[in-house]
């Protein structure tokens, strides 16, 4: 038996959001000699391949781009009556365990899965939920990424189906869209036709406030997994004070 590895990241690059942003300059291998001439006297034709150093990258975005990992600082400043956590302080062994894929192709735009449904789904898959199990669903937008539906295409998971997984000892959940929640679009209109009912207001993002837990946003490739019977990693990046950490998400799959 062998093990495959399963890349379940996005390459880093923009985001159709407005409410995100995100610049890389490159620096070039001869912008790299120059620096180095100037700061440190080191002559540009002296290198192996002469005017050209080192490479380099200059960032500025959002710590929520590309495949990231919010912790529960980014959804609320208190959780379970304490200071949440933010990405630095999130356990590792939160971020690694047995995961689980549960498919939500099927539902229209904008569906809200309710707890009942929820646990259809998981009996249909025949698995039963255990302390440490990472859920991933699938909603199919990562297919859509570069096209403008990727940010309201489907619907998603209604806060009591997030509590009840949760409330069997799961800690980290992930999707392959662009929010945990359903579409800015959907909810914020479900607030507005409704008299600005708080209830429908970030429904599983401000479930962090009753239950401390961490969602993985922007994952791709779980149509390359079985439901469940593979491990699943992803560590974020320790951002001081972070509201959210970069991943390298990935699987581990026994063939």
């Amino acid at each position: 038996m062998t093990q495959k590895i399963i890349d379940l990241s996005m390459v880093t690059d923009g985001d159709p959001s407005p409410l995100m942003s995100a610049k890389i300059t490159h620096l070039s291998h001869i912008e790299g000699a120059y620096m180095d001439q100037k700061f440190f006297g080191v002559f540009p034709e002296d290198w192996p391949h002469p005017g050209m150093s080192y490479a380099d990258d200059f960032v500025e975005m959002t710590t929520h781009t590309g495949t990231h990992m919010d912790a529960p600082w980014h959804m609320t400043p208190i959780s379970e009556g304490k200071l949440a956590k933010t990405i630095d302080e999130w356990p590792l062994e939160y971020c690694y365990g047995d995961g689980v894929v549960v498919d939500i192709r099927d539902i229209s735009d904008g569906y809200e899965i309710s707890k009942e449904e929820i646990i259809k789904r998981f009996e249909k898959l025949n698995y039963k939920i255990k302390p440490g199990d990472i859920i991933l669903t699938m909603t199919g937008n990562d297919k859509l990424w570069g096209k403008p539906e990727y940010s309201t295409h489907g619907g998603h998971l209604g806060r009591e189906a997030l509590k009840w997984i949760l409330d069997q000892g799961v800690k980290l959940v992930g999707a392959d869209s662009w929010s945990f929640d359903r579409a800015y679009e959907w909810w914020s209109k479900d607030y507005l036709d409704n008299n600005r009912d708080k209830k429908y207001m970030w429904p599983c993002h401000l479930l962090g406030i009753d239950k401390e837990y961490a969602h993985i946003e922007k994952l791709t490739n779980l149509d390359k997994l079985p439901p469940f019977g593979f491990k699943f990693a992803a560590f974020p990046i320790k951002f001081a004070k972070g509201s959210a950490g970069f991943v390298r998400a990935v699987a581990f799959v026994e063939e």
